[in-house]
């Protein structure tokens, strides 16, 4: 039986200018399940996702999915940095009013990085106010937390 070898680079080479516009050309996703304590200034959580851009006018659809926990009374701030650099959603603040309280935050944008380099999103936290244990992905079973990022033609 004879075999035939594909040549595919691992990137798609569809033609954005045959796409309609804000069609979605690739989806890319990160998970990060390891419980992790918040602290007072903005650091990574441990979720992120890279992404390459097939060209310079594309944008970047970014949604995130972050299981928050406090067993005080408090703020916890989510922002998105694109390559460590650019806040693409910033001050997004999860609120606890009671001990012991969970919650999933959600954050969305849409980002024009104009390159075709690859980018990588990733999720920072920080507490902004309050007392107590701050916490991502506290407990288990919840699947973790999500950043998904989707290419759409310009």
């Amino acid at each position: 039986m004879a075999l035939t070898k594909l040549n595919f680079s691992g990137q798609p080479s569809i033609p954005s200018a045959s796409m309609p516009t804000d069609s979605v050309i690739q989806v890319k996703e990160g998970i990060f399940d390891t419980q992790t304590d918040v602290s007072s200034s903005y650091s990574n959580s441990g979720l992120s996702v890279s992404i390459t851009p097939i060209s310079t006018s594309s944008k970047i659809f970014v949604i995130t999915n972050v299981h928050c926990f406090n067993n005080g009374v408090g703020f916890i701030g989510l922002k998105v940095r694109r390559d460590d650099t650019t806040d693409v959603v910033q001050n997004a603040y999860v609120s606890g009013y009671d001990d012991n309280h969970c919650s999933v935050s959600v954050l969305t944008t849409v980002d024009s990085p104009s390159t075709t380099n690859s980018i990588t999103y990733r999720v920072q936290f920080k507490v902004t106010s309050g007392s107590g244990t701050y916490r991502i992905n506290q407990g288990t079973g919840n699947g973790g937390s999500r950043i998904t990022v989707m290419e759409l033609a310009g």
